[in-house]
């Protein structure tokens, strides 16, 4: 299930985990790289905000997944 996945002038590579724009390396988090990797793997639906917090935190981690998500979809959107 790994490689790249191309969208718009866009290509992530699931595998190196980089985001690049013309070819050019965007530098992200890994929680933004893990949320945009979850949207991209299923275009046109809906991913949750539970099944974000399971793949990305897991059942057993504690943090404050609001805020820690919508700083991940913050940096994202800044990098697009």
């Amino acid at each position: 299930m790994l490689g790249r996945i191309r969208f718009g002038v866009y290509e992530l590579d699931r595998e190196a985990m980089e985001l690049r724009k013309h070819g050019a390396l965007i530098r992200l988090q890994e929680q933004p790289l893990q949320v945009l990797t979850a949207l991209v793997e299923r275009p046109g639906e809906i991913v949750t905000r539970e099944e974000l917090q399971e793949r990305i935190w897991g059942k057993d981690t504690f943090v404050d997944f609001d805020q820690s998500l919508n700083k991940a979809v913050n940096r994202l959107r800044e990098a697009l």
